[in-house]
């Protein structure tokens, strides 16, 4: 098999043997960079009498009155002796909990498990439901007199379901966390460098903070990279951001060996042992499309001819060993409070991998296949965890790794930092801006458009989904963050500049939202709540001229559901743009609550048409607050601070007639 990124030479792929990162091999968003040698710390452990191998903390029940935990240790001893297991657990008011256990431990491994009751435990919840308290938990393993060994975690007390119940579509897939279905609003996580070992905290703080303040609640770590370090999860247990994390299985075929699959056990196991702990992991799941491109894929399937039945059969039974009963086995024995699943894209070989009706998806036949964006609003899936529009980063990003000379989309520099395709990315780039907007009039104005267009593309994608709830329960865009300066699908970039689509990302995933999808001359317009009690609001419709005489107006009362998604109105264009000029006429979706917007959308019957004026922006600053205002319609508006590093508290926005915006 080759690879399509242009990086891998031409057959001779290794990565599928290696247990290594495999997007170092090269991937569609950053370089083949495949480094090697130790790069976390190493060191030497010595010991007498006995060791705490392994530390892990299990629920075994949670009520409003009690949780009750499981204090779980592997022992290791170099002979049978009596043992006290100590455990102190301090709650998120400091208050101690304490338990203890004496027992006989084997000479070798031997488990000791310790119960211990909290009452009034305080519960962890996904951010936008509740507080994030964490309890930590530490175990002292002693002789009677003297300590020997110690280990301490961190977790939070929650429990977490996959709901999967039967329905006219096929199969649920909801993630029911402390009794409430949560529709999982996120994005895909790639590693966070090219070079793991030079990754501070910091960075991967930013990244995480711009997931939560875009009213995000899940992160999947995609499989192709590395298990992250603890930091990672601390903040995610911090800020309430569920993690979907794979094992490090991406997109190759699995050797059938058993020795490989042995392998595989031990790191699954130590993974799990080191990770189990943090409230904020709700899903395991066994990798990243093996299983849908082994049934799916072109080449794979050239492939399983060429090797012919008895050799296809033997790597096919390989992989479900893997991923059905090793990671399985791993997860689900080992943390029984999260829940495990095969693959991503997986049905959990209830049917064909990455159907609409069972399972997760991975959609690509939007930018991946030409498709229009609006093919986005052809199905509701009943989980989407991939589906994505590529875009530059700014201007600024840029011009740390290309000079004005280089300021082409096809210049050698440009389809350098652009690896879907070989290089030749940025032609698709160009057709996606062009099926919206006008032709680029320089190489600044390619870069905006692109951005805008991510934004608005990954904007119709994310609100439909929301619109299909229950139908579809979660959407995770490809991706946050980026291994380096480049093109890509990033929302926000190497540097951590937010892209237009971070900005709107915090819109269209706002607790409360309406949308507006416009297919074939007509628009159904759904109300979407997040709330867990009922909430009083307002829909309005407005078709505005791009000069701001309003042509028509429609206010409806609305209660919205708690955990909703409602369909309120069906509107034929004639109506939505009030028989207005199309090019001249936009129609504005908003909702209102206590007579504040709390959600907008914009539309256009011909939006690469349109006669957009001047908008006679004009801005005035008071201290470091800004404000800007609107005569006429302003589309898209995009603020730059040059040198200045800045991040507003808005960005990427339309600015109606006659308004401002501080």
């Amino acid at each position: 098999m080759i690879s399509i990124y242009g990086d891998e030479p031409m057959g001779k792929q290794t990565s599928p043997y290696i247990r290594k990162p495999k997007y170092q091999y090269g991937w569609d968003w950053g370089p083949r960079i495949v480094t090697q040698g130790i790069w976390r710390p190493a060191r030497i452990e010595a010991w007498d009498d006995a060791r705490i191998e392994a530390f892990r903390v299990t629920q075994e029940a949670l009520t409003k009155t009690e949780a009750r935990l499981s204090a779980e240790l592997d022992v290791v001893a170099g002979e049978e002796r009596p043992v006290t297991v100590q455990v102190a657990v301090t709650g998120p008011d400091g208050q101690v909990t304490q338990a203890a256990r004496t027992v006989t431990v084997a000479a070798g491994a031997s488990h000791v498990a310790v119960p211990v009751s909290i009452a009034n435990p305080q519960r962890w919840f996904p951010a936008g439901y509740g507080a994030q308290p964490l309890y930590t938990v530490k175990a002292m393993l002693t002789d009677g007199t003297a300590t020997i060994d110690t280990a301490q975690r961190r977790t939070g007390l929650r429990t977490v379901e996959l709901r999967r119940e039967k329905d006219a579509q096929g199969r649920g897939f909801a993630f029911v966390v402390n009794g409430i279905p949560v529709f999982a609003k996120g994005a895909n996580l790639i590693p966070f460098d090219m070079f793991p070992a030079r990754v501070p905290e910091s960075q991967i703080r930013t990244v995480m903070a711009g997931a939560r303040d875009a009213n995000m609640n899940m992160i999947r770590v995609w499989g192709g990279g590395y298990y992250l370090d603890d930091a990672f999860y601390d903040i995610a247990d911090q800020m309430g951001l569920m993690v979907w994390q794979d094992f490090m299985f991406g997109g190759s075929v699995t050797p059938p060996d058993r020795e490989f699959r042995e392998t595989v056990r031990i790191e699954a196991e130590e993974q799990v042992d080191r990770l189990q702990a943090h409230p904020s992991i709700v899903m395991w799941a066994g990798n990243n499309e093996v299983l849908s491109g082994w049934a799916n894929w072109s080449d794979r399937i050239a492939y399983k001819k060429a090797v012919g039945a008895d050799e296809q059969e033997r790597i096919g039974v390989g992989m479900a060993v893997i991923f059905d009963r090793v990671l399985r086995d791993a997860a689900e024995r080992r943390d029984p409070d999260a829940v495990y699943w095969p693959g991503s894209p997986s049905s959990n070989y209830e049917d064909k991998p990455d159907i609409d009706g069972d399972g997760d998806r991975h959609y690509w036949d939007v930018w991946g296949g030409k498709k229009p964006v609006e093919a986005y609003l052809d199905s509701c899936p009943r989980f989407m965890s991939e589906y994505g529009l590529q875009s530059m980063p700014e201007m600024k990003t840029i011009r740390t790794f290309a000079t004005e000379a280089d300021f082409s989309p096809t210049s050698p520099v440009m389809k350098a930092h652009q690896k879907f395709l070989k290089g030749e990315g940025n032609d698709r780039l160009l057709f996606y801006i062009r099926e919206k907007y006008r032709e680029p009039r320089d190489f600044a104005e390619f870069v905006y458009l692109s951005q805008v267009m991510q934004a608005e593309g990954i904007e119709v994608a994310a609100l439909h989904h929301r619109a299909c709830r229950p139908v579809t329960m979660g959407s995770l865009f490809w991706q946050i963050n980026d291994v380096w300066p480049g093109a890509s699908w990033a929302s926000i970039d190497y540097y951590g500049r937010w892209k237009a689509l971070q900005f709107r990302a915090r819109h269209f995933y706002a607790p409360l939202a309406i949308a507006a999808e416009r297919k074939d001359g007509s628009t159904k317009v759904s109300l979407i709540s997040d709330a867990t009690t009922p909430t009083e609001a307002v829909w309005r419709m407005r078709a505005l001229d791009v000069d701001g005489k309003v042509l028509a107006t429609t206010e409806t009362p609305a209660t919205l559901a708690p955990l909703s998604a409602t369909a309120v109105a069906t509107l034929p264009d004639a109506t939505l743009f009030a028989s207005g000029d199309p090019a001249h006429t936009i129609a504005v979706a908003e909702l209102l609550v206590s007579g504040r917007v709390v959600s907008r959308t914009l539309l256009s019957a011909a939006p690469k048409t349109m006669t957009l004026p001047d908008p006679g922006l004009t801005a005035t600053w008071a201290g470091d607050h800004l404000t800007l205002t609107a005569t006429k319609l302003a589309r898209a508006v995009w603020l730059d601070f040059g040198k200045v590093e800045a991040t507003p508290s808005d960005n990427a926005f339309d600015l109606l007639p006659g308004r401002a915006l501080r």
